[in-house]
């Protein structure tokens, strides 16, 4: 969708190195801002200025670069997308000679295929394909919950309070139906996984991987029997309460 910025993107990066560069693209095209942000190694800000230029030019997407990595996605990035509500891109700049390829989200970005898409926290994760169903297969939008690496170590219940938050209620395992939503605990004390039921006794989902991003962990198909000592909730949205 933006290959043709994919050079600018990348000498923003390096130039910026070690710390976070910014580029945002508009209808005027590409250009790169300062970063005001007090610690600009860790995170970017934008100036208000350089915010108002880019909504006048018309803003398209945001762009900036992670030092040395992750290659994912951190819960304010996703905040920021979600409150501008267009693409964003992150590039990853390494010791300030070599980046990986951009990757985006967001607003305007086609999904990747259900079915076989590499897993990238935050981007192409276990929520990620539950909202992607729910959003192409039954036309419900789901919010998106901005979410760090791991977030689960640190005790916070994201899906018990953001499934609640979207319109899901839970039901009983024995009532489980097609579309409903499960959660799951794996060696942790809160639910930090999670899929679809498609019935017959399948289920969808994409299992974490010990690293933010994993091309070769795939979301997949498989009996939901694998999973029935991990279940912790199965829960519903309000719009598929009355179905049989």
């Amino acid at each position: 969708m933006f290959d043709d910025y994919s050079d600018a993107i990348r000498r923003m990066a390096l130039e910026a190195y070690p710390c976070e560069g910014v580029l945002l693209i508009t209808q005027a095209g590409a250009r790169v801002v300062r970063n005001t942000d007090p610690d600009p190694e860790n995170a970017f800000r934008i100036s208000t200025a350089d915010w108002q230029q880019a909504m006048t030019e018309g803003l398209l997407a945001v762009v900036h670069s992670h030092p040395d990595g992750p290659d994912c996605p951190s819960a304010a990035d996703m905040q920021g997308q979600r409150d501008t509500a267009v693409p964003w891109g992150i590039v990853s700049c390494y010791d300030g000679e070599r980046c990986g390829p951009p990757f985006w989200w967001g607003e305007g970005i086609p999904p990747d295929p259900l079915i076989g898409r590499g897993f990238r926290h935050g981007v192409t994760d276990c929520y990620s394909l539950i909202r992607d169903y729910y959003r192409l297969e039954l036309a419900i939008a789901l919010p998106e919950f901005p979410r760090d690496w791991e977030w689960w170590r640190s005790g916070q219940q994201l899906y018990l309070q953001g499934f609640a938050e979207a319109g899901f209620s839970p039901v009983s395992q024995a009532a489980i139906r097609p579309h409903d939503v499960f959660l799951c605990q794996i060696r942790c004390d809160t639910p930090n996984h999670g899929g679809i039921y498609l019935g017959s006794g399948l289920a969808l989902h994409h299992l974490t991987a010990r690293h933010p991003v994993d091309a070769s962990r795939l979301s997949h198909r498989e009996p939901i029997s694998r999973w029935q000592n991990h279940i912790s909730h199965v829960l519903r949205h309000h719009s598929l309460a009355g179905e049989p």
